[in-house]
Formats: structure tokens, C-alpha cells, sequence
């Protein structure tokens, strides 16, 4: 048995938080000597503190490690989760901060709340002014955002933050205003010096997350090797449309990805020009998390002037948050 005096010690604690762990029902001593009210300690109380300690130093209150269990532990994740995101956008703003010497703070956006905005946007249409709009003369062309998520906090998506009057698109800062069940948005930079009005229509009000708007596919695809997939494909770069491939459009100066690697087992690896890499799988047809996580893109192998090539599905935000695959990339099949 361990007096309470060395149990401490072993610990590096105070008798008083000894104490304080048995008064909160965490830690009862092995025996309790009741003529002297001395405290001992055994084997069993050692694992009991360790835990005690370990998971305070998680971070976990008091009130948790007594009746920790798996959800709790999944709480503190998504907990510690929120507070990365968080940290990532400060390091950010603060980043810009630092690069842009002119504006400083100024530049940075304020978030000021707007409940008739909150909830989900549909597009009804593209004209050049909300008059034309409004006597329905609409233009043919239409625009990638077809839905419109508009969060609390101003919390960003994709391309999309906004604040009390404001909707940010790609960083461009595009005004709108709601009048009735409608939002016209002037869409300022996106059409270079032209400013367009898109026109949305609320669906509902709403309060979502971003885990409620991500696009989700079936991942869980039966494994079907093929072997004409299985190798080393480098990436040549990217092209817009799949039935218009030729080895004389590829577009090579926006591609991130690197390569790609592909083994009979139907694991595979992507790297990408950053030095970063991930592993992740396929079966035939489909290519799984490539652009973004819990995707499945298919893929196409075309055989030219006795070169191997394959297009890929990039999907991206564009497609988890848009609905919409924007390219395609090109790999060339490694000589082995």
C-alpha cells in the first residue's frame, strides 16, 4: 500500500488535489484506515490517477472524466476541430495583414448579422439591371452559383462569406439587397469592369452548416480491379470538357496535381506539386477522394498514337458545393 504523502509525489501533485479527486467521486483510496482516517493507495488507484491525469491534459473538465465515454471523447474532437478551422482563418487574416502594409486593418471584414438573408438561395436568373429583372428580360448565360448558402457568422464556403449587405465571391465583394422573397446580387469584378445582377429566390430560413451543404457521393463501391489503371500516371495538366480531349489543349500551367499511383490491390496514392501526397483507393470506373474527400470521380483510359493517357473528374469545391465538375485532369501512363 501508498501512503497518500508518496501517492502524490508519484504524481507530482498535492495532497489537497489527492483529495479533491476523492471528494469528486474520480479517485476512492484502496483503504481507509478508521481509527486514523489514513489514506492508501494501491496498483488499481495508480491506473485510476494516470487516467485522471491523461485525459485532464486533453483537456477534458472534471465533470467529463467521470463519465467519459465515446461520445464524449467524439464532443472534444469536433470541439478541438472548430477551434483549428479558427485558428487556420486568424493565421490567415493575420498573414494578410503582415503582406499588406497599405490597408492593414482596416481591409479586414466585420461580420454584421442580416437574419433576412440567412437560409438557402436558389438562381432564378442573370440580367444586366434589376429593372430588366424586374420586366423579365433576362440574359441566356448564367452563372456556377446556382444555390446560395448563406451561413451564421458569415462563416465561409467555397467561394462564399457575406455580412449585412455584402456577398463575398472569390474575395470580390459583391452587394445585395432583398426585397420581398428575392435577393439581387451585384455581381462587381466578376465579369471584369461589366457588373451583372444575379437573382436568387429563397428556398427556406434555415440555419446550416457547412457539414448540412457538402455534397456527398456513394464511396462505398464494391472493389473491381483494372488492370489497365494499375501504374504510374504523370500529370500532363487539365482540360475543360472530357469529349473535347486533345493532347494539343492541355492547359499545363494551373495542375496541382503531380501524379498518381495505382496498385492491384485497389489502394492508390495522388501527390500533388506542394510535396503533399494521399493515399486513397479506386475501383474500376471510379478514382475515390481525388479534388476533395468523400468524392468518387470517374475516370477514362484513351489510347493515342500508341500513348496511354487518363482523365479524371476534378471535383472539387466546385463540384461539393456548386454541383458542377469544372475540369479534367490528364495523366500519361508511365513506361515501365
Amino acid at each position: 500500500m501508498i501512503k497518500i504523502g508518496d501517492f502524490a509525489k508519484m504524481f507530482d501533485v498535492s495532497i489537497k488535489t489527492i483529495r479533491f479527486y476523492e471528494e469528486k467521486k474520480l479517485l476512492k483510496p484502496a483503504v481507509v484506515d478508521v481509527y486514523t482516517g489514513y489514506r492508501y493507495f494501491d496498483e488499481e488507484n495508480i491506473k485510476q490517477m494516470s487516467t485522471i491525469l491523461a485525459y485532464k491534459s486533453l483537456g477534458f473538465e472534471l465533470s467529463e472524466i467521470k463519465n467519459i465515454e465515446d461520445q464524449t471523447i467524439l464532443n472534444k474532437i469536433r470541439e478541438y476541430q472548430e477551434r483549428i478551422k479558427l485558428m487556420r482563418s486568424q493565421i490567415e487574416t493575420l498573414d494578410t495583414l503582415l503582406n499588406d502594409k497599405e490597408g492593414g486593418i482596416n481591409k479586414m471584414k466585420t461580420f454584421i448579422n442580416d437574419e433576412n438573408a440567412i437560409g438557402k438561395w436558389s438562381l432564378i436568373g442573370l440580367a444586366n439591371t434589376k429593372e430588366n429583372f424586374d420586366n423579365n428580360i433576362l440574359l441566356d448565360e448564367t452563372i456556377g452559383i446556382k444555390e446560395l448558402y448563406l451561413m451564421d457568422k458569415g462563416e465561409e464556403y467555397w467561394v462564399i462569406s457575406w455580412t449585412k449587405g455584402t456577398i463575398y465571391i472569390n474575395g470580390m465583394p459583391c452587394s445585395y439587397e432583398i426585397s420581398r422573397n428575392k435577393m439581387y446580387v451585384t455581381l462587381t469584378g466578376i465579369y471584369g469592369d461589366e457588373e451583372k445582377i444575379a437573382v436568387y429566390e429563397k428556398q427556406d430560413d434555415k440555419h446550416y452548416t457547412i457539414e448540412e451543404i457538402t455534397r456527398k457521393d456513394d464511396t462505398n463501391m464494391p472493389f473491381v480491379e483494372d488492370e489497365k489503371l494499375i501504374g504510374l500516371w504523370n500529370c500532363l495538366g487539365i482540360v475543360d470538357y472530357e469529349e473535347e480531349f486533345d493532347v494539343q489543349n492541355i492547359i499545363t500551367e494551373t495542375k496541382i496535381v503531380k501524379n498518381l499511383s495505382v496498385f492491384p490491390s485497389g489502394d492508390a496514392s495522388i501527390s500533388y506539386n506542394n510535396g503533399y501526397s494521399r493515399s486513397t483507393s479506386y475501383t474500376k470506373g471510379h478514382i475515390k477522394d481525388f479534388g476533395s474527400r468523400n468524392v468518387m470521380s470517374a475516370y477514362e483510359i484513351k489510347e493515342v498514337n500508341g500513348k496511354t493517357y487518363l482523365l479524371v473528374e476534378w471535383k472539387s469545391g466546385d463540384y461539393v458545393f456548386g454541383g458542377f465538375i469544372n475540369c479534367y485532369y490528364v495523366f500519361e501512363k508511365a513506361v515501365a
